[in-house]
């Protein structure tokens, strides 16, 4: 079935008692560089623009571990009305540096850059079968650092920082789940980082 353009509901929006909601991400999180994903091979369902089916980063290319404690890291969306064009979606991503180490702040040096970035989490939440457990944020027009934080008196020491839709450049979906084949597969290829090797 192709996908609905005419912003009509097109199926039943239902409660599965089996799989009640929880909230929460899991503690390690991918962030890739938006220029290392290839696009033209990077897939989405031809029924459903809202699940990616492969997340393809290009030749050599790697994505970066942000290891996380608890509920430390976050995810965030929101609508965004538009007069004269169909809406879209803020995404947001809070995330923790925990040691202030000079390689840590190095890197986090470097996502002040301007760099675009897109991020990848795992949710606590998996739906059926965990076929919802992993989310895609900024896939299509990036997020772009929009805060960051240190303060020795408080959270630890820890830099706190966001990396978010940039204004009058949103996203067209809200973030997409990813499902490459089931969740071990897409699993296997979060904890490698979707590292591609080298031509």
């Amino acid at each position: 079935m192709p996908i609905d353009c005419t912003g009509n509901l097109t199926a039943d929006i239902v409660f599965d008692c089996a799989n009640a909601p929880v909230a929460g991400i899991e503690q390690n999180v991918v962030l890739i560089n938006k220029e290392d994903i290839d696009y033209a091979n990077t897939t989405t369902s031809t029924d459903n623009r809202v699940i990616i089916t492969n997340l393809q980063l290009k030749e050599g290319k790697t994505g970066y571990l942000l290891s996380g404690v608890k509920q430390s890291n976050g995810k965030a969306w929101e609508l965004v009305k538009k007069e004269n064009a169909p809406d879209k979606f803020k995404h947001t991503f809070s995330g923790v540096i925990f040691n202030a180490s000079a390689a840590n702040k190095q890197q986090a040096d470097q996502l002040a850059m301007g760099a675009k970035y897109v991020v990848v989490v795992e949710q606590v939440w998996k739906g059926t079968d965990s076929s919802d457990a992993f989310e895609v944020l900024g896939l299509t027009s990036g997020l772009e650092l929009s805060t960051m934080t240190n303060n020795s008196k408080e959270n630890d020491n820890m830099i706190m920082f966001e990396l978010a839709s940039v204004d009058g450049y949103e996203e067209v979906t809200m973030p997409q789940t990813l499902l490459d084949v089931d969740y071990t597969a897409t699993k296997t290829a979060f904890n490698n980082k979707f590292a591609q090797a080298a031509g």
